[in-house]
This record gives C-alpha cells, sequence and structure tokens, in this order.
C-alpha cells in the first residue's frame, strides 16, 4: 500500500506497512534489493559507510592540522548530489527520498547530544567572572560587525524588494558576526591548543559571544514567527517561565544530587536518566513553541553544574554513541542537502552574497584583532582574530534550517555550506602555521642546574597526579641539601583529569580572590586539600629552608603540559620534577601503570624551558627524618643513617647536569655520594685523541671531583667496560648498593658504553642507564631519578 506525506515542503511516498527488517531472505528477491527494501538495514549500511569515510578522510585530512567536522563535511558532498547521488543507484537505493526522514532523525539525536555536552561542559559563571578584557573582546568582536555590517547593507536593504532577502541579509550578518562557544571549542581541542593562554581567551569570548547571540536569537525568534502578537507573547512568556523552573528548581536539585555525591564517585545512573528525560522535554516544549527545538537542550545544558560528579556523569554517557557515531551523520546529512555544482552556475545573486560573506568575515577579523592589540602581541592578536571567526556546526545547522524551511533557496544555501568548508579549512591550518605554543617556551637565558650558581636560590617545579607522589617528591626534596644561602622555592602543581567541562581550569591557591567563583572554591577544597596540606606542613617543618607554593590544574591529559610548561616559564624554575608513570609495590612488583602520564612525560621532555627530572620509587621506605632546624655545609645530617646517592657518569650534557645536582646533594654530611664513572676501554688508550665533546666531559668532571675534594662523604670510582652488555652487567652489580641513583637521561648520545642497549629498551624517555634501572631484570629497591638537561633555546 502507497502512502504520501508531505515532509520539508517535498511529497515523499511511503509503503505501509513498513518493511522494518529483511524478512526475505532466500525467496526470490535478490538478496541486494531485500537489504536496501528494508529500513533499518539501509538506516545501518547509511551510517557505516558515513563513519567509515569521515574517519577515513579525517586520517588522511588531521596530518595538516584540518579538523574532523571538515571530514564530516566532505562526506555529506561526496554522498550527496554534488557526486554519488547523480548515479541512479546511490539516488533510489542507497540514499531514497523516503529514507531521509529516519536519517535526519539519527542526525537530530547526535546534533542534540553535541550542543547539550557543549552547554554541559560551559561554565556561565565564567562570564560573571570575566575580565575586562573577555568581556570587551567577546560583546564587541559580536557587535561591532554587526552594526558595521547593517551599515553597509543599508542601500541593499532599502532597495530589497521583498522581506525574504531583508531577513537573509540581517541573517547573514548576524551569523557572521556571531562567534560560538561549541565550534571555537571544537577547533581548539583539534588544534591542541586549549590550554594555552589564546585558547583559554579564546573559549572565555565566544562564551560571551555566544550566551549573548543566544539570548538575541531566542528573542529574535520569539517576534519573527508568523503569529498573533498575542500568541507570540505568550510563546515568549512560556519559554521565560520554562527557563526559570530550570534555575530556580531543577539547578537546586542538581546542586543536592552533588552534595549527596560521595567524593570521587559517580552520580547514581536514575539521577543521569531523569536529567537527559527533562532536558529531551525542554526540546520537545521549545520545538512546540516554535523556538529552535535546539535552544531547549542548550539552555537546559546550561543549567547543569560542570565537571564531576554530575557533568562528568552525563559526558561518559553521551560522549560514547550518541555523540560519537550520531553527530558525523548530521553533519553529513546536512552537507547532503547541498549540491555545489549550482554556486557555478546560473546564479542570479551570487555576487552580492559572497561579497556579503566576505566582507563581514574581514569585518569580524578586524574588530577582533583591533580589540585584542591593546593587550596582546601582533601575532598572537592575528592568531586571535582567527580563532574566533571560525565557522562550524552551529552555523551550518541555522543554514540547513533556513533551507528547510524554505527561508533559502538551493543555490544559497550551498554558496553558504561551501563557505563554512572553506573557513573550517583553512582557518585551522594558518592558525597552525602562525602559532606554536612550544615556541614561547625557548628562552635565551639558561635554566639548568649546570648553569647554577653554587650560593643560589634553586627553583623547583613539581608534578603531582597521584596522592602517593606527594611522599616521593618530599622525599626526593630532602636530599637536595638546602640552606639559608642557597634554599628551594618549590612550586607545586596538582594535575587532575577534566572531565564534563570544556574551559580548563587553573587556581593559584595562595592568591585565591575573593571573586573567584564558588566551582573553584570547592574544586579548590575537594580536589586538592590533601596535596595543599601536606605540602603546606612541609613548608613548615622545612622553615628557612623551602618556600611552596601550589598550584591545580584542571585539564585534559594531552594539553596539561601547556600549563606545566606554562609556569615553569613563568615562576623560572631550574628543574621541572615529574612522576615515572609507573608505581611499584613494596615488594619490587609492578602495581598501576598509567599510559596517559607516560605520554605527559613525553611531551614536557620535548617542550620543557628548563631541565627535567623523571623520578620514581621502587619500594625504598628509608625517609628524611627531621629536616626543620636549618643546616649548613657542615651540619649533621637529618638522615638516620648515611643515606648512599650514586650518580652513573658516562658523558653528555645530560650527565652533567646528573653530576652537578649531586654534587649539591654531597654537601649533606650525612649522605653518601658515590660518583660511578664508567670509561670505555677506548678512552684509556692515551694514545687516542680526545674528540671535542669528549675532553667537555673530562673537564666537567674534574671541576666537579675539585668541588668535593674535600668532603669526606664522596667517593669516586672509576671502571672500565667495552660495550652496552659489560654496561649493564656492571649497573646490575651495583643496584642494589645505593638508596638512590642519579643518572642522565643521554637520548641521541651515541657511546661504546652503551652500544647495543638502545635496541633492548623499553622505556626511551629515561634513557637506556635509566631504562635499566627500571627494567624487571634488576633487582633493587632503589630510587632513580633520570635527568635532561634544558633543551629549549632560542
Amino acid at each position: 500500500m502507497e502512502f504520501e506525506s508531505t515532509w520539508k515542503n517535498e511529497t515523499v511516498c511511503y509503503t505501509l506497512p513498513p518493511l522494518i527488517n529483511a524478512e526475505n531472505f532466500g525467496d526470490e528477491i535478490s538478496i541486494v534489493e531485500d537489504v536496501f527494501s528494508a529500513s533499518l538495514s539501509l538506516l545501518n549500511i547509511q551510517i557505516f559507510l558515513i563513519y567509515v569515510i569521515s574517519n577515513s578522510l579525517n586520517k588522511i585530512l588531521k596530518r595538516f592540522s584540518i579538523p574532523s567536522f571538515v571530514s564530516q563535511l566532505l562526506t555529506g558532498i561526496i554522498l550527496g548530489p554534488t557526486f554519488l547521488r547523480k548515479n541512479d543507484f546511490v539516488k533510489n537505493q542507497l540514499f531514497p527520498r523516503h529514507s531521509h526522514e529516519a536519517l535526519d532523525v539519527v542526525g537530530m539525536i547526535g546534533y542534540f547530544t553535541f550542543m547539550f555536552l557543549s552547554a554541559v561542559k560551559m561554565d556561565v559563571a565564567m562570564v560573571i567572572r570575566s575580565g575586562k578584557k573577555v568581556m570587551t573582546i567577546g560583546l564587541a568582536s559580536t557587535i561591532i560587525p554587526f552594526a558595521v555590517g547593517l551599515l553597509f547593507q543599508r542601500q541593499q536593504i532599502a532597495e530589497a524588494d521583498d522581506k525574504l532577502t531583508v531577513n537573509s541579509i540581517v541573517g547573514i550578518t548576524s551569523i557572521q558576526s556571531l562567534t560560538t562557544f561549541p565550534v571555537v571549542s571544537q577547533v581548539l581541542e583539534e588544534l591542541k591548543l586549549t590550554n594555552s593562554e589564546i585558547g583559554r581567551l579564546a573559549l572565555s569570548s565566544s562564551l560571551v559571544s555566544g550566551l549573548l547571540g543566544a539570548l538575541i536569537d531566542l528573542v529574535g525568534k520569539a517576534f519573527s514567527m508568523h503569529l498573533e502578537v498575542a500568541k507570540r507573547l505568550r510563546n515568549l512568556l512560556v519559554a521565560s517561565l520554562s527557563i526559570a523552573v530550570a534555575v530556580f528548581v531543577f539547578r537546586p536539585a542538581m546542586v543536592w544530587v552533588v552534595k549527596r555525591t560521595p567524593q570521587g564517585g559517580s552520580v547514581k545512573a536514575a539521577y543521569v536518566f531523569v536529567t537527559l528525560a527533562v532536558a529531551t522535554s525542554y526540546v520537545i516544549l521549545f520545538d512546540e513553541l516554535r523556538l529552535a527545538f535546539i535552544v531547549g537542550a542548550f539552555i537546559f545544558g546550561l543549567i547543569v553544574p560542570p565537571g564531576p560528579p554530575f557533568g562528568s556523569s552525563l559526558v561518559e554517557t553521551l560522549e560514547t554513541v550518541p555523540q560519537a557515531l550520531f553527530f558525523p551523520v548530521f553533519v553529513a546529512t546536512t552537507a547532503m542537502k547541498a549540491d555545489l555544482t549550482t554556486v557555478f552556475g546560473p546564479f542570479d545573486n551570487r555576487g552580492f552574497f559572497t561579497a556579503l560573506i566576505y566582507w563581514s568575515a574581514i569585518e569580524k577579523f578586524i574588530a577582533c584583532l583591533l580589540l585584542a592589540l591593546p593587550w596582546m602581541p601582533l601575532l598572537d592578536s592575528v592568531v586571535l582574530s582567527l580563532v574566533l571567526n571560525s565557522k562550524g556546526v552551529v552555523e551550518a545547522s541555522i543554514h540547513a534550517y533556513q533551507r528547510d524551511t524554505q527561508m533559502m533557496g538551493l543555490q544559497l544555501y550551498s554558496l553558504f555550506l561551501l563557505s563554512i568548508l572553506v573557513n573550517a579549512t583553512v582557518i585551522p591550518v594558518l592558525v597552525s602555521i602562525l602559532y606554536e605554543p612550544s615556541r614561547r617556551y625557548a628562552g635565551y637565558h639558561s635554566r639548568n642546574i649546570f648553569a647554577l650558581r653554587p650560593v643560589s636560590e634553586l627553583r623547583v617545579l613539581a608534578c603531582v597526579h597521584k596522592p602517593h607522589h606527594v611522599a616521593s617528591t618530599m622525599k626526593l626534596l630532602d636530599t637536595l641539601c638546602r640552606t639559608e644561602e642557597s634554599a628551594v622555592a618549590l612550586y607545586v602543581i596538582h594535575l587532575l583529569e577534566q572531565i564534563g567541562h570544556a574551559t580548563p581550569i587553573f587556581i593559584t591557591h595562595q592568591k585565591q580572590k575573593k571573586s573567584e567563583s564558588s566551582k573553584q572554591k570547592a574544586v579548590s577544597d575537594n580536589c586538592s586539600i590533601e596535596v595543599i596540606l601536606a605540602f603546606n606542613q612541609y613548608e613548615r617543618r622545612t622553615y628557612g629552608l623551602t618556600s611552596v607554593n601550589t598550584f591545580t590544574s584542571i585539564s585534559q591529559p594531552k594539553f596539561m603540559h601547556d600549563d606545566i610548561c606554562t609556569l615553569a616559564l613563568d615562576k623560572s624554575t631550574i628543574l621541572l620534577l615529574t612522576p615515572f608513570h609507573i608505581t611499584w609495590a613494596l615488594d619490587g612488583s609492578i602495581e598501576s601503570e598509567d599510559n596517559t602520564m607516560r605520554a605527559l612525560n613525553s611531551r614536557v621532555l620535548e617542550r620543557a624551558p628548563c631541565s627535567v627530572g623523571i623520578y620514581f620509587n621502587r619500594g625504598n621506605v628509608r625517609v628524611y627524618d627531621g629536616a626543620a632546624a636549618p643546616r649548613s655545609s657542615d651540619a649533621s645530617s637529618s638522615f638516620s643513617s648515611a643515606y648512599s646517592v650514586c650518580v652513573l657518569y658516562l658523558g653528555g650534557r645530560d650527565d652533567h647536569e646528573a653530576l652537578c645536582l649531586a654534587t649539591r646533594m654531597a654537601r649533606d654530611s650525612g649522605l653518601e655520594l658515590t660518583i660511578h664513572h664508567l670509561v670505555s676501554k677506548e678512552d684509556t688508550n692515551t694514545t687516542n685523541r680526545l674528540s671535542h665533546e669528549r675532553m667537555i666531559d673530562e673537564v666537567v668532571l674534574k671541576e666537579a671531583l675539585q668541588k668535593v675534594s674535600n668532603l669526606p662523604n664522596v667517593k669516586y670510582i672509576e671502571q672500565v667496560v667495552e660495550d652496552g652488555p659489560q654496561t649493564a652487567m656492571a649497573v646490575r652489580a651495583i643496584s642494589s648498593n645505593h638508596d638512590l641513583f642519579v643518572v642522565g637521561r643521554r637520548v641521541g648520545v651515541d657511546s661504546p658504553q652503551t652500544t647495543g642497549l638502545a635496541e633492548w629498551s623499553e622505556f626511551p624517555e629515561l634513557g637506556v642507564i635509566g631504562d635499566l634501572l627500571a627494567s624487571k631484570d634488576v633487582e633493587t629497591k632503589a630510587s632513580v631519578l633520570v635527568v635532561q638537561q634544558q633543551k629549549q633555546f632560542k
């Protein structure tokens, strides 16, 4: 039975009752006809094609810093009338007209999920506490381009024959002037700039601009509906009441749930499902009020407490299948409604609308640039202006809605979709070329222990991920022989994974301002309180020798290195300490392994503006006893018995750094230092002419031995080794004789002593010697510190 229905102003024929599953397998009907005639089978094939094509394109394009949104748009263009839908099989069998409704519904679920989660991750309180710079850029970068654009188009508006043209000019100008938070957040995440200074400013500014745009859009839609004035006011009143209920009823209920949830726990599934049900009801309500249905989801998402435990629970629930699988379907179906070939055919107003898009973008860029220049360098201002000009899924969805409601023709819609495609492709590429955050970590000055004067303050940045890192960090710091003349300025950064929040948070606990949001104070009290208290007690215990400042960084693990390196740069630290990703139990077995921490350590090693030390403890529980009393160089040790430290010296810049750090430790008379020099057999032949590098190694060693020549607690051992296997045997032989090993990373340094060891290295971030001490073959409970000298120089 055939049934006709009008959908999106088109007549579509359906078969009733509809065939959901392929039930005729094995009959006279062919398998292909059977599968493509069943709506469920056809829908699965369509989703599969979109997923495979978009991910395949993304694998290629991401190498050029082109975001995944472009891959999803190109998928729709390929499968749409621009290319493949010109084929009869694709048009009539693979993507027939009657299947569009089901595919669009799936896409809408993906878009609803994306916008809802984008709102959940937003922190509206950020707008309230935004500084003058953010408020100025966020508001003015939206209002100025819109006003200037309408001013330039006043003649065209006056000469327009119909209201549709006027609405198109005003609508396009407003869309081009707007900066949307979901789009900017997506672009910055793809470019890995979320934690950069420009990324934080762009997120905050886009949040201000986006909320302003959402308010204007809500009021504008309410008064532009084709209804009587009384009905328009009624709809606006109902929408306002629903927003008030969300703020004053549902929001307090969610806060109550958060308070009842144990620290570190997850919100009960029942509360998550109720929240999703209410969010869906808001979608239905706003759709019935003839407002954009997505506005309801977005507004309700804004009242959800961001971050853990409520926001993170929603993100974990929805970010898998609904967003990862259905969102690409929405972007692809949006692009499938366009035919880019019509843009280059007969098109009466093509020149006018192309110029409108072009000049609106230039006006927006110039406005952002002029607003940013008073606070930022020229290059950074250009990059920020480019990011704030980004267009993406929000703008595409607005144009798709205008296309579906016949407010925009096929040619005009195709032109705008093409402009979004160009924008989403060009801007990320330009930003990746112009801006590299790691460049600013390079300095003109040496920030390493080798260049540090003997009597001077040692600035150390210590990274803490988990509670057990606190004790091991303190234990390592106690070996640095602090005196009143050469104290340690310690900066501790507690690193927490960002879940359910789009904007990274960085908290300075010593300088919390009264204007800080309650959310930040809650994070400070609940997440880092143990770390803060522990290091405050440590500062009191080592009064006069150590000053401590604590910070908390909440961000995605792949962006944490930006906060670490930025803090190291701002505080002019000499040594950056970060824990190894493996935790050993007291019996020497591996207790846990964190590969995200390992990836973070690798990024820190590449970008750090100072020397880096990776440390780990394999079960040695010897602690530093009483560092409360200030010590001089000849003071008695604070260890209960001699604490044995060994530095393995082979040569190279990293070994120079390790040797200088060890000689600083040796000033503690209760600490026993052994300088174990592994010499190759070739070096013992005095007839060989030493290379320049080898001469430097000898000079550094000689100067270090002269500094500690009058100290009875220092011992020097020279051992000849022929190759890597002999070095490995020598390390194993002494692995249980010391409490702490200090070694250089020596990556890229070739020497006879380590020949062949790199091929068996399991942890390249530790270097060959550090890898030996971390291997399962070495039975030791000694702590290990692997040092890399400062790499970043201009």
